[in-house]
């Protein structure tokens, strides 16, 4: 009996951890660091609780986006923009889809996969809207960015154990912002 109660407090003391980082994905690859005062939709979503913008390469580009609204219609639109890529840049890494990094509506720097987790492909992207929740053109599923990327519709139901989206640590410092994993 002794020995079976050693036994159980050695594995619960070994399978409950302190270690977050089990709830960062490590599936894709990702490794960027951007001055934020040089990109415009780094610098006003890193800045304001609940905004997120979008991240990825294309053409040897770096493509940004941002929900801006619409200065005739006031509407909410997805405003991109291509920056350069520098020789720095031309190495990073940017997950399967691109990334969506933001801010929280309660202040906590996140930063998510652009692909959807469950469709699991480059080319299906995930829709940022202006309230902190993007979802998936595909299987419709939606996400909340401001809740750990959390489902809150399970869409068209294609998927039948969806998973939230893939999350990566974030860090910033008021000038950098940085995605590693």
């Amino acid at each position: 009996m002794k020995k079976l109660l050693i036994l159980f407090l050695l594995i619960a003391a070994t399978a409950c951890s302190d270690d977050i980082s089990s709830t960062y994905s490590r599936k894709n690859r990702v490794i960027c660091t951007f001055q934020v005062a040089s990109y415009e939709e780094l610098f006003m979503v890193m800045g304001s609780f609940g905004q997120f913008a979008t991240v990825r390469p294309t053409g040897g580009r770096i493509e940004m986006g941002r929900i801006a609204r619409d200065e005739t219609t006031g509407e909410a639109v997805l405003k991109t923009q291509k920056y350069p890529m520098d020789a720095l840049s031309k190495d990073f890494q940017f997950g399967l889809g691109g990334l969506i990094i933001g801010t929280t509506q309660f202040g906590e720097y996140r930063a998510y996969d652009l692909a959807c987790s469950n469709c699991d492909r480059a080319d299906i992207r995930l829709t940022l809207r202006d309230d902190g929740t993007v979802v998936c053109s595909k299987c419709k599923i939606e996400y909340d960015c401001n809740n750990d990327g959390v489902i809150l519709d399970k869409g068209n139901g294609q998927h039948a154990k969806p998973r939230p989206l893939y999350k990566y640590p974030v860090t910033y410092d008021g000038m950098r912002v940085s995605v590693v994993n």
